[in-house]
């Protein structure tokens, strides 16, 4: 005869069975996420400039600090990379007060501008790279159309980029690229210096071109 609790145990075992099973199937897209190929941003190794024009001449800032990351699925396989979307993810963070010209009075305008005190990042988050065609040389370089959401001074943007990935070593990837946007697009009101009394204004139109040096990241022994 089976024991009086044998119903409660098989039932027990079968809870601790979907139990387990759920467990697991929770834990799979964090391991799948760990298994990711990650690059992330070289100290020192980017660029990132902005171009505009005045009523009196053309003007520039820089900044030399870009933080953030790349990530590609593990399936991708630079090296054979057919054309079409690529399974990536990236994020990309300036600080605001590192974008500099020669001139501080000209920084600072640029950071009230900017909002600066209220939105101290620019950020940039990937949200779509495709391959437009596979490179000639095993080293690149690597043709790509993305698509991102640009936020600076609290407003968010989608834009449209062309970018150019290159291999510089076996562990370094560098991408390269630019496009123009419209300041007002993100609620900046085009400079007008007070200590010109407002005889000086600046254009709507600013081109963003960047370098960006990134470096794979060890896997966790």
């Amino acid at each position: 005869m089976r024991p009086a609790n044998f119903s409660e145990e098989k039932m027990l075992m079968k809870k601790t069975c979907l139990l387990l099973v759920g467990t697991l199937a929770l834990l799979a897209p964090a391991r799948a996420a760990d298994d990711w190929v990650r690059y992330k941003a070289q100290p020192g190794g980017g660029k990132i400039r902005v171009d505009g024009t005045s009523t009196i001449h053309d003007w520039s800032v820089e900044s030399r600090l870009i933080g953030g990351y790349v990530e590609f699925d593990p399936a991708f396989d630079l090296e054979k990379a057919a054309p079409g979307k690529v399974n990536v993810r990236a994020s990309v963070l300036i600080p605001v007060r590192q974008l500099k010209s020669d001139k501080t009075s000209m920084d600072n305008v640029i950071y009230d501008a900017m909002k600066e005190k209220d939105h101290r990042q620019i950020e940039y988050h990937l949200t779509e790279m495709t391959l437009k065609e596979a490179p000639k040389s095993p080293d690149g370089p690597w043709e790509f159309d993305t698509q991102g959401e640009l936020f600076v001074a609290g407003v968010t943007n989608k834009i449209r980029m062309p970018v150019t990935l290159t291999r510089v070593e076996k562990d370094k990837l560098k991408f390269t690229g630019s496009t123009a946007v419209k300041m007002t697009s993100f609620g900046i009101q085009p400079p007008a210096p007070k200590v010109a009394l407002g005889l000086i204004s600046t254009g709507d139109d600013v081109k963003l071109t960047f370098e960006w040096l990134t470096v794979r990241k060890e896997a966790a022994k």
